[in-house]
C-alpha cells in the first residue's frame, strides 16, 4: 500500500494532539486545561462540551456556573 494510514497519528507517525474547542490550537502536554460539560438536553449546550485551554475556557465555565445556579433557584 502506498500510504499506511493505520497508524495513529496521522501521516509521518506524528502523535496527534487534542485541541482547544475554543481558539482550535494543539494542547500540548503541560498545558493547563479544562474540560467543559453541559449535562442538560439543549442541544445548543452540548455543542460546547470538550476540550479547552484553562484561558479559553474561563468565560465558557463563567455561563455554565451561572446556568447551574438559576437552575437550583427554588420556586423557578
Amino acid at each position: 500500500m502506498f500510504m499506511d494510514v493505520t497508524e495513529p497519528g496521522g501521516p509521518g507517525g506524528e502523535p496527534s494532539q487534542p485541541h482547544c474547542h475554543s481558539c482550535r490550537e494543539a494542547i500540548t502536554p503541560g498545558q493547563p486545561t479544562a474540560e467543559v460539560r453541559f449535562d442538560d438536553g439543549d442541544e445548543r449546550l452540548q455543542a460546547l462540551n470538550g476540550l479547552y485551554h484553562h484561558g479559553c475556557a474561563k468565560p465558557i465555565l463563567s455561563v455554565k456556573r451561572a446556568l447551574d445556579m438559576l437552575r437550583n433557584v427554588p420556586g423557578a
